[in-house]
Parts: structure tokens; C-alpha cells; sequence
């Protein structure tokens, strides 16, 4: 019910024709969504029911922006999807595999993994668009580096609050038992996004649509 209207609107509002006539960001967009879903295969499992790993979701909204973000984290959990089936075909029989190849979870996972950090980066975008005192280090530092980190305690709390309402013991307990992991993903999660944010914007600004000289530099 949440997910979906969410797609419907990253679909509706997507700036497809800007990607349609540059064939660099068509390339980019491609290469993210494989990146993405390579990049989210290393994770660390826990009982087989939580997964974590750096989301990397921060800095795709500052690269595409809101509706690109989302589509993007999609079809990457999508590719995350196929490419846990493929490597569970290597050690089981295909047909087995194919019968545990289960999407009822995909919401869940891209509720919390996709559309809050994403939602959350424009937020933080927004405030930093309407605040007087702008330079390079606001952007880098308080979306890249500070938003991502805040994304990550932020999708913990919001994990407990859905098992929470929907009822889902396993989930919340297991949320709740291990949800210094969350903490300890922060800096992680941080670095990775600011890093990128700031290799980015000095070598190839033009591929961030969320940055701009005119704002952080002359000013």
C-alpha cells in the first residue's frame, strides 16, 4: 500500500527526458543499478532474517535526484534479488532455489532501505537549499557525510516502529536485539556517501543534479 504509490510517483515525475538526451547519464544510470546490486550482495546476515549493509542510497539521490533515486534502489533490489537466487542455484538444485525465490519481502526492504534514506537526503537537501550559509562543506558534510549517517540510525528506528505496528514479533525482536548494529553502520554509511559525494562534485560536478556552483562556491 505504501510502496507502490511511491513507484507510481518516481515513474510519473522522473526527468526522463534529460536521461533520454545525454547517453553519459543513461551510462551512469545503468552502471549504478549494477553497482548497487553487486555492491548490496556483501552483506552480513544475521539467523536469516536481518541483513546489513552500507546503503549508498544518500548519495544516489544527490547524483539523480528524489525519482531517480528511488527506480534506481528498486531495480537494484531487484538485481539483489536474482543475484542471491543465482548463487543459491550454485549450491543447491535450480528448481529448489527457484521455490525459495520470495519477493513477499521486497516492500519491507524497500520501504526502509530505499525510499526513507532516499526521502530523507532530499529533506536534508531542501533544508541546505534554504539556508543563508552555503559552502562546499554543507553540502558534503551535512548531506553526505551527516545525512547518510543519520539515515542509518534513522532506518533502525523506523524498522522497530513498522514491526512495531504490524505485529511482526520475530522482525522487531530481532530489530531490537541487534539494533547496535544500526549505531555502528552510521560511520560507515557516512563515509562511504560523503567520499563519493566529494570525488563527485570536484572531478565531475556536472553528474550531480543536486549541486551547484553558483550556491556553494561563489557564494
Amino acid at each position: 500500500m505504501l510502496s507502490l504509490p511511491i513507484i507510481v510517483c518516481a515513474l510519473r515525475y522522473a526527468p526522463w527526458t534529460q536521461i533520454l538526451i545525454s547517453q553519459t547519464r543513461q551510462h551512469f544510470l545503468f552502471a549504478s543499478i549494477v553497482a548497487l546490486g553487486l555492491f548490496w550482495v556483501l552483506q552480513v546476515e544475521v539467523r536469516g532474517t536481518l541483513a546489513f549493509h552500507p546503503l549508498l542510497m544518500t548519495v544516489t539521490a544527490m547524483i539523480f535526484g528524489w525519482s531517480l533515486a528511488i527506480l534506481i534502489g528498486t531495480m537494484g533490489l531487484l538485481m539483489l534479488e536474482f543475484f542471491q537466487l543465482a548463487v543459491r542455484s550454485t549450491r543447491y538444485d535450480w528448481d529448489v532455489s527457484l521455490a525459495q525465490f520470495d519477493l513477499t519481502t521486497m516492500p519491507v526492504d524497500f520501504l526502509l532501505g530505499i525510499a526513507l534514506p532516499v526521502s530523507w537526503a532530499w529533506v536534508m537537501l531542501w533544508l541546505i537549499d534554504r539556508w543563508k550559509f552555503k559552502n562546499p562543506f554543507t553540502y558534503f558534510l551535512g548531506v553526505g557525510f551527516f545525512g547518510a549517517m543519520a539515515s542509518s540510525l534513522l532506518m533502525g528506528v523506523a524498522a522497530i516502529l513498522l514491526f512495531s505496528i504490524s505485529a511482526s514479533d520475530i522482525q522487531l525482536a530481532m530489530t531490537k536485539e541487534y539494533f547496535m548494529v544500526f549505531v555502528l553502520l552510521m560511520f560507515p554509511e557516512g563515509f562511504s556517501n560523503g567520499c563519493i559525494a566529494t570525488v563527485l562534485a570536484v572531478l565531475w560536478p556536472d553528474m550531480l543534479k543536486t549541486y551547484n556552483d553558483e550556491w556553494y562556491v561563489n557564494n
